[in-house]
C-alpha cells in the first residue's frame, strides 16, 4: 500500500485454541510465539532506518501491572498443589507433566498462534483472513494483486505453499507464463502488469493433506516484497439443531439435571418444587446411594449408580442423558420459589454467544469469580491459577448480567457446550473450581441478578461421613492437588 505505515490488527478465529494474526500493512515478518525464537524478517527497502541507537525510556509500571509471572511463594498463594507430592517423587512427575505437555502442544501445532508482521510499504494486495478450504478440496485465493507505478520489461510474481497442498490455475490469461502448476511453487510472468494481475484473479490452492484443522501459510512474493497468506484448512462439520417446537415452552428447551447421594428428603423437595412450577419439565436424577429409593415418575428420569461413584461421575451421566438445547445445573438440595424464573435464563442464552448463565442461590449473593492462568518464568513452567472475587463487566444488553469464569452450582447452559468440558471423573466427593477450571476459554459464562432459587441445606450425619470425614478428607485433598499438578500443569492457586 502506498503511504505511511498503516497498521491493522486482526484476530483470525482458531478451532479449539484461538490463532491470532498480527498484520501491519507492509512487507511480512513471520514470528511463531515462544520465548528465544529469532524471528525471519523480509525487508522491502534497501534504504531501511536502522534505528537501534535511538534513544527510548521504558514505562515499566505501567506494564509491569498489566504483565504477571507465576510466583507460589509469594503471600497471596492460596494452594501450592506440589507440596501434595513427596519431594523424592517431585522431580520424576514434574518431568513426566513436561513430556505430556509437549505431547500436548504436538497435538495442537495446527491452531497454535502465529504471529504475522509486515515491515515497509508493499505493492501487493492479498486476502490477510478468512480463506478457508475443506481437505483434499480447492479453493480461490482471492483478491492477489500488484500495484506497481513503474514501468517494467517483465513483472513476475512467485507462490509457495508449505506443508498442506499445493498451487494451480483455474484458468489462462493470455500473454503471461505460468509454471509450477500443481506444484508448492507456483510462477507467473508477463510483459503487461494488467494481464498478471488478470491471472492472479484464478490462483487455485489446492489442499492435499488430510487434517481436520490446519493452517498453510502461502507466501505470495514480487521483487524483494513478500506476503503471507494464512489459508486454514478444516473439515466441514455438521451443525447441531434442537427441534423444540412451534410454541418453543420451556419445558420443550430446558431439561433439568442434579446429582443426589443420601439426600432423598432434599432430593424429593426439590422435585416436589420444580413440579410445582413447571409440571412439565423432564428431570434427570443421578443417584448412588445405598439404599436406593425410587425416584421415578411421570417427568423424573432416575438413573442409579454404584454406590458412592462420586459426583464428576453423576454429573457426567446425568447430562449425557438431555435432549434439549439447555440444562438447568441444581443441587440436590435446592429449590424452586416463584422467582425462580428459567424464562429469564433461556432468553438470555436464546439471544446472545453464552454458553452459561447462572443465577443466585439462597441467601447469597451473586457469585462472580475472575479466574485467570498466570504463566511461569518459561513456556513449560506450570501455571498459577489465579481466582479472585471479581467480574469482567455487563453482559452487552443485558445490564443485569455480569461476564464471569467460575458460577454457582445454580446454572443454565448450553447442553452441548457443557457436554465438550464434561466432568473429570476422579473428583468424587467435591470439586468446587475444577470444572471451571477444565471451561476456562471453553465455556462463556456470566452471572445474572433476577433469577433466584431457595437453598435448603440439609447435611445428615451419613452423608458428612464420606463428604468431609476426616478419615478420608486429608488424602481426597492430596489427591486434588496431584490432579491440579499434572492434569491442568497448575503449580498453585492463587488471588
Amino acid at each position: 500500500m502506498k503511504g505511511g505505515t498503516r497498521q491493522l490488527l486482526l484476530f483470525l478465529a482458531g478451532y479449539s485454541v484461538g490463532f491470532v494474526s498480527f498484520v501491519l500493512f507492509s512487507d511480512v515478518t513471520r514470528v511463531h510465539v515462544g520465548k528465544n525464537v529469532s524471528p525471519i524478517v523480509v525487508q522491502s527497502k534497501t534504504d531501511t532506518v536502522m534505528a537501534n541507537n535511538i534513544p527510548y525510556t521504558l514505562r515499566g509500571d505501567s506494564l509491569k501491572s498489566k504483565s504477571r509471572t507465576c510466583n507460589c511463594t509469594d503471600g497471596n498463594t492460596l494452594k501450592v498443589n506440589f507440596q501434595a507430592i513427596d519431594p523424592e517423587e517431585l522431580k520424576e512427575v514434574k518431568d513426566r507433566r513436561k513430556a505430556e505437555l509437549q505431547k500436548f502442544k504436538r497435538r495442537k501445532e495446527s491452531s497454535k498462534e502465529t504471529l504475522l508482521i509486515v515491515n515497509g510499504s508493499v505493492p501487493l494486495s492479498y486476502p490477510a483472513q478468512g480463506v478457508v478450504v475443506a481437505p483434499h478440496e480447492p479453493v480461490y485465493i482471492p483478491g492477489l494483486k500488484v500495484a506497481d507505478d513503474t514501468v517494467r520489461d517483465d513483472y513476475k510474481v512467485q507462490l509457495l505453499s508449505a506443508e498442506f497442498g499445493v498451487l494451480d490455475i483455474g484458468a489462462t490469461v493470455p500473454n503471461v507464463d505460468v509454471n509450477g502448476l500443481g506444484t508448492t511453487s507456483l510462477t507467473m510472468s508477463s510483459t503487461s502488469l494488467a494481464h498478471l494481475n488478470r491471472q492472479l484473479e484464478f490462483v487455485v490452492y489446492v489442499s492435499t493433506v488430510f487434517d481436520i484443522d490446519a493452517r498453510e501459510y502461502v507466501h505470495f512474493v514480487y521483487m524483494q516484497h513478500e506476503a503471507i497468506i494464512p489459508i486454514i484448512i478444516r473439515v466441514r462439520k455438521p451443525p447441531i439443531l434442537y427441534d423444540t417446537g412451534k410454541a418453543g415452552e420451556i419445558h420443550d428447551k430446558v431439561t433439568a439435571v442434579t446429582k443426589t447421594f443420601l439426600r432423598y428428603g432434599s432430593v424429593r423437595l426439590l422435585l416436589r418444587s420444580i413440579q410445582k412450577y413447571y409440571p412439565r419439565m423432564r428431570v434427570v436424577v443421578a443417584d448412588d446411594s445405598k439404599p436406593i429409593e425410587d425416584l421415578q415418575s411421570e417427568h423424573v428420569d432416575h438413573y442409579v449408580m454404584p454406590f458412592a461413584s462420586g459426583w464428576f461421575g453423576g454429573r457426567n451421566l446425568a447430562v449425557s442423558q438431555v435432549t434439549t438445547p439447555y440444562l438447568l445445573w441444581l443441587d440436590d438440595d435446592f429449590v424452586f420459589t416463584e422467582d425462580t424464573k428459567l424464562e429469564i435464563m433461556a432468553g438470555v442464552l436464546d439471544n446472545s454467544n453464552l454458553d452459561v448463565v447462572s443465577g443466585i442461590a439462597g441467601e447469597k449473593n451473586l457469585v462472580t469469580t475472575r479466574m485467570e492462568l498466570i504463566p511461569g518464568t518459561d513456556d513449560d513452567d506450570g501455571y498459577c491459577i489465579y481466582h479472585k472475587s471479581g467480574n469482567y463487566g455487563q453482559v452487552p444488553g443485558f445490564p443485569d448480567c455480569y461476564l464471569t469464569t467460575k458460577v454457582f452450582n445454580f446454572f443454565m447452559g448450553r447442553s452441548d457446550e457443557i457436554r465438550s468440558v464434561g466432568f473429570y471423573p476422579a473428583y468424587s466427593r467435591y470439586a468446587d473450581r475444577e470444572f471451571y477450571l477444565e471451561a476456562l476459554g471453553k465455556l462463556r459464562m456470566a452471572a445474572c441478578k433476577g433469577i433466584h432459587i431457595g437453598h435448603n441445606q440439609t447435611r445428615n450425619r451419613e452423608y458428612k461421613k464420606y463428604r468431609y470425614g476426616r478419615d478420608q478428607e486429608e488424602n481426597y485433598k492430596k489427591y486434588i492437588m496431584r490432579v491440579n499438578y499434572f492434569r491442568s500443569n497448575a503449580d498453585c492457586w492463587h488471588r
